[in-house]
């Protein structure tokens, strides 16, 4: 009954969050197995580019919103770092603390380069804190000094998954 109940959680924060978060994210929903214990991690690559079809300014920030779709596992985390020679940024952790509520958490990493650069790549890994099954959803996008989508890599680069 649990797992029917987590599984129609996280259906319905996957549409949830496709109503409530910008048209141009994109998602991923990934899992991870009971088997990796606590130390289970899927890793990525997410890459950025100027597309004139969306915006006329390079990447400024990777927004990152995860959702836990199951109550097992612990706390879901993910943390995100910037990848590119001549750009670096802070490393964000965003944790949704209480799995299974079809609630999301954002926040947005800045890249902090010496000048703007046209392509931008950015590392996110995603891990739990018990050794429970774990399923979540993640919406990403690239975005410029304004807050203007733009070129994201898709689909997405899975690096590790675990």
């Amino acid at each position: 009954m649990k797992n029917i109940k987590a599984t129609l959680l996280l259906v319905l924060s996957i549409f949830l969050s496709a109503y409530a978060t910008n048209a141009l994210s994109h998602t991923y929903i990934g899992g991870l197995g009971a088997f990796g214990g606590p130390s289970a991690t899927d890793l990525f690559r997410v890459d950025c580019f100027l597309d004139p079809g969306y915006s006329q300014t390079p990447t400024h920030s990777l927004f990152l919103d995860i959702s836990d779709g199951t109550s097992a596992g612990g706390k879901l985390t993910a943390h995100a770092t910037v990848y590119n020679t001549g750009a670096y940024g802070k490393a964000i952790s965003v944790t949704d603390p209480k799995g299974g509520d079809g609630v999301s958490v954002s926040k947005t990493l800045n890249v902090v380069t010496p000048t703007d650069v046209q392509d931008v790549s950015f590392y996110i890994s995603v891990s739990h804190t018990d050794a429970g099954a774990e399923t979540y959803q993640m919406n990403y996008h690239c975005q410029d000094k304004f807050g203007q989508h733009t070129g994201t890599g898709d689909p997405i680069t899975v690096l590790q998954d675990q």
